[in-house]
């Protein structure tokens, strides 16, 4: 390579009318840190996350690389487009671009689908040598079990996060639920990386609470169970997403609580058992919920619940069963979303047969926006009786009721809570 290039990583912002783009604290993009730690040491690199500071269009980058969610989409097909008319050279990836390529190919010179790291460095290659394709697709998953290079957390800008120490331990879920894009994307084997490798990441990490990004951490109780052993000692505390089954597991529970879990994201996802089969979640009993709850928190472990409402079989009762199920298990936090065709899943394609997806406005799919007709409700009676209870449960005696309590850590959890009071008063204000 006779040149040094220079490739600017850009995560867009969220729009303003989302509610994540409210919310003042924020995660880092795992995920382009992960690309731009495969790059090749002969590319400079810089990364600019849009949530947190503002991209400068005069760059000297030769090549603009954009990772796209479906929310984020029209910003970045803006970003694409500005950066091509000054005439960059502009590569998009990521979950979108992978489940909508026809749509995101005008907007840049070259776009992969799939996991990325797999052809990262051919991309690099074809462009520095003029060759660049229109379009690369990953059709195998990622092997996990080389040691990958570390992601590129040096990149990030200081005091910007509330946690720069994002980590994945492992990518597949076994569920293929129908509402979710994460089997479409990733598999439903899973892949771990060497719990060597991950251990030394994990023990490395700048800050002291560290979330663990998986959408399934303990999807193998061997794993897990050798993963805890190992953590234990090193002076973290940690979160993760895991299913709520793992409170039938005693033993698993008593060995995350010894090695510093302080908080468990739990999909939920419905109090009704008929929307669960629906959705692919029958391994969820949606009558054993309060009592799985009261065992993870007794071994100290705070738990942010998701749930969903819209769905075919909620009528509005939903609301109020809702707003007693999360205050009387005093549920220490919690994200209720309104149910969003994302594309790439078998709900979308479901809807789309029954014509009932009313805006393809990628803007709106924040999650807390109905752009579908639902079953039950005209759309502006399911939008209005959700945007009410969110209200109610972000109100302050409610946090107060929830979150105060003996053992449980109110430096995650109080301002979680008051980062979504915030974000919900501010979303929707007369």
């Amino acid at each position: 390579m006779d040149k040094r290039y220079k490739v600017l990583f850009i995560f867009p912002r969220w729009p303003a009318a989302a509610l994540w783009g409210q919310l003042r604290f924020k995660f880092p993009p795992l995920g382009l840190l992960t690309i731009a730690g495969v790059t090749p040491p002969e590319y400079d690199v810089e990364l600019v996350d849009e949530n947190v500071e503002p991209i400068d269009f005069e760059t000297n980058a030769d090549l603009i690389a954009l990772s796209v969610m479906t929310p984020l989409a029209y910003r970045a097909y803006e970003i694409g487009d500005v950066f091509r008319a000054r005439g960059k050279t502009v590569v998009m990836g990521g979950i979108h671009v992978s489940f909508e390529p026809e749509e995101a190919q005008p907007h840049a010179d070259a776009i992969v689908t799939g996991e990325a790291e797999k052809i990262w460095r051919t991309v690099l290659e074809d462009f520095s040598r003029g060759r660049l394709q229109k379009r690369y697709r990953v059709n195998e998953l990622v092997d996990m079990s080389p040691a990958l290079p570390a992601p590129r957390r040096d990149l990030l800008s200081q005091g910007r996060y509330l946690t720069r120490s994002t980590i994945q331990f492992m990518r597949g879920c076994p569920f293929d639920c129908e509402f979710c894009s994460v089997t479409a994307f990733s598999g439903r084997n899973f892949r771990h990386r060497p719990l060597d490798c991950f251990i030394e990441e994990y023990r490395g990490l700048p800050d002291p609470f560290v979330f663990i990004v998986d959408d399934n951490l303990l999807s193998n109780r061997k794993v897990a169970m050798e993963l805890c052993h190992r953590m234990r000692g090193i002076k973290k505390w940690w979160g993760s997403q895991v299913t709520i089954s793992v409170a039938e597991n005693d033993e698993l529970l008593k060995a995350m609580a010894a090695c510093g879990c302080k908080s468990l994201f739990i999909g939920f996802e419905s109090l009704n058992q008929e929307n669960l089969n629906q959705g692919g979640k029958k391994f969820v009993k949606a009558s054993k919920n309060a009592d799985r709850i009261k065992r993870i928190q007794d071994h100290g472990i705070g738990i942010l619940g998701s749930f969903i409402v819209g769905l075919d079989h909620d009528d509005d009762s939903v609301f109020d069963d809702l707003y007693r199920f999360i205050t009387d298990v005093r549920m220490e936090a919690f994200m209720i979303s309104v149910l969003t065709p994302f594309p790439g899943t078998h709900m979308t394609r479901r809807m789309d047969a029954e014509g009932r997806i009313l805006s393809k406005d990628w803007r709106k799919y924040d999650m807390s926006t109905v752009v579908y007709q639902p079953r039950n409700f005209t759309p502006e009676q399911l939008q209005d009786r959700y945007d009410e209870l969110n209200r109610s449960l972000y109100s302050l005696p409610s946090i107060v009721k929830r979150v105060v309590k003996p053992r449980k850590n109110m430096v995650i959890f109080l301002p979680q809570n008051m980062g979504f009071r915030r974000a919900w008063r501010q979303l929707r204000a007369p």
